[in-house]
């Protein structure tokens, strides 16, 4: 799918979280390449004790530390996040593994700089073909003048529409932890036969 004008400069602007997610899994990856025995390993993992298991191999704290740095900050997401029933990445890690061996298989060391800078000049290059369009137009001097003054407005500040849905989830993130301690109390009292 081609995407237009908005969706570029939206995911090439300083500051936009669910970006900066993608990106720093890359650097993940970054810190996992250079180590064989890891990759190996994570191509076999069945369950969450992995990480536990994983100081046992060369690179694997450095590799441990990378995925919890990862998980301390973004490990309450997950698709369908709102529905705070749905399991986050910290409460089964095995869910990110798929996605740091594909971009170890698939990106190159160093990529996370490379595909902001990439996606940052073709936001340029859609910005600099929208002007020259509307500079055809009646008015177009102008046109172009205002339209380049509203895009330089959305990528200084559109990164940051995404903060309020991060710290909500954060919120829901604690708020479902409190009710599994409470339920787990209540399995205890058998008031209720599973958590």
């Amino acid at each position: 799918m081609k995407k237009n004008v908005a969706d570029t400069v939206f995911q090439s602007v300083p500051n936009n979280i669910t970006s900066s997610m993608g990106l720093e899994l890359l650097d993940v990856a970054d810190v996992i390449r250079p180590y064989p025995e890891v990759i190996d390993y994570l191509q076999h993992v069945k369950d969450d004790s992995f990480l536990n298991e994983l100081v046992k191999l060369n690179g694997g704290k450095e590799t441990q530390d990378s995925i919890y740095a990862y998980l301390n900050k973004y490990g309450m997401r997950y698709a369908a996040e709102i529905d705070i029933t749905k399991t986050r990445w910290s409460e089964k890690p095995t869910i990110l593994v798929p996605m740091i061996l594909s971009n170890i298989k698939n990106f190159e060391p160093n990529a996370s700089n490379r595909k902001f800078e990439q996606e940052r000049q073709e936001a340029l290059k859609k910005e600099q073909e929208l002007l020259e369009r509307l500079q055809q137009l009646p008015d177009g001097e102008q046109k172009a003048e205002e339209t380049k003054r509203m895009i330089s407005l959305i990528r200084n500040f559109i990164g940051y529409c995404e903060y309020p849905k991060y710290r909500m989830i954060n919120r829901y993130f604690v708020y479902k932890q409190a009710l599994l301690k409470e339920a787990e109390q209540l399995v205890q009292a058998n008031i209720i036969r599973e958590k």
